[in-house]
């Protein structure tokens, strides 16, 4: 007989002692010997354990729960093997075979699945004697066939060698042909992170908090935007007195990024334009004028960045930005030029963002 290559899956033996097989059958309904076609459901279930036992009967009960009719069936003594369970699957006309055989420290439950055309190997435990432990392994049995029969609502199910019929579908409550689809991780993104911000010229490095957004209808290209709070003002001081310095930023640009948009790691690219916001105060020594003054001006800016994604939605990622005030700006103390700003100012941040949607 020709028989179809399957992927086997085994974990080490637990606790229990039965052997029963379980063959769902396929729609086919059976034939009586006089000819006339049963009208018995066509999803018959028929469940080979020894007479009276407990396992057997849960499942038996378990199975009928679902829709389904299960017959009570004597086993056979061959060896529980993916060959005999696969053989036993064909002889009975069912889309898949059960069986739990015992183990020194529990029970191995088998299953020949011809949907998927793959067969199963599990551990399971119980407890000897104990209906709490026969219900909880016939639960578990159930479940395990249908958690191999959820394949088949995967995009690309794997080739069996029977389909999965709407009967089957509905009464195990399997999802519907490529309802498995992995979700696209989401275009748009929020990101916080708190930074520093520097310009050479006089001035120290101040701390930001950079707030942005970025949208990616495609893999590979998007458009992104972002404000940098100043938290604290960097200040100058001469003989004159002192002045300090914040500074706001907020742009918008193109992103790039050169991974797909599911991959781990994520470098980018911004290219783009941002308006820079500067407030200075002063602070007057004796015989001198104290001034606060304010200016606004447009510089273009240039982001390299790196996320990394621990899930689709949370990433970790640092990004430096380099502008240049075409013009520059300079703080003056009385007649004397004190600092300069602005060219170049660089913003180094790094924090997470969110996938929204």
């Amino acid at each position: 007989m020709k028989r179809r290559s399957s992927a086997t899956r085994r974990s080490s033996p637990l606790a229990l002692a039965c052997s029963a097989l379980v063959a769902i059958a396929s729609a086919t309904p059976p034939v009586r010997a006089d000819g006339e076609a049963s009208t018995e459901a066509a999803s018959t279930v028929a469940v080979l354990c020894a007479p009276g036992d407990r396992v057997g009967l849960r499942v038996q009960a378990e199975l009928e729960a679902l829709g389904f009719r299960a017959v009570l069936l004597d086993p056979t003594t061959e060896a529980a093997s993916r060959a005999s369970l696969e053989e036993a699957a064909r002889a009975a006309g069912a889309v898949a075979a059960i069986r739990a055989v015992p183990s020194e420290r529990g029970v191995e439950v088998w299953i020949a699945d011809r949907v998927t055309g793959k067969t199963v190997v599990r551990a399971m435990a119980g407890a000897e004697g104990a209906q709490g432990g026969d219900a909880a392994l016939a639960m578990r049995t159930v479940d395990l066939l249908r958690a191999s029969l959820l394949e088949v609502a995967l995009p690309e199910p794997p080739p069996g060698e029977v389909p999965a019929t709407a009967e089957i579908r509905a009464k195990l409550a399997l999802p519907a042909p490529g309802a498995l689809v992995e979700k696209p991780p989401p275009a748009l993104r929020f990101s916080l992170a708190p930074g520093m911000l520097f310009s050479p010229g006089g001035f120290s490095a101040a701390a930001s908090v950079d707030v942005g957004v970025a949208w990616m209808p495609s893999a590979h290209a998007g458009v992104s935007g972002f404000a940098a709070i100043p938290l604290a003002r960097p200040r100058v001081e001469g003989a004159q007195g002192a002045a300090d310095l914040a500074a706001l930023l907020a742009g918008v640009g193109l992103r790039f990024v050169p991974t797909p948009r599911a991959a781990r790691w994520a470098p980018s690219v911004d290219l783009g334009a941002m308006a820079v916001s500067l407030q200075s105060d002063g602070t007057a020594s004796a015989g001198f004028v104290a001034r606060s003054v304010s200016a606004a001006t447009a510089a273009p800016f240039a982001r390299a960045g790196l996320a990394f994604a621990p899930t689709p939605t949370l990433r970790v990622r640092a990004d430096v930005l380099v502008g240049v005030i075409v013009q520059g700006v300079s703080i003056q103390l009385g007649a004397s030029k004190a600092a300069t700003w602005g060219r170049p100012l660089v913003l180094a941040s790094a924090g997470v963002d969110f996938g929204w949607f």
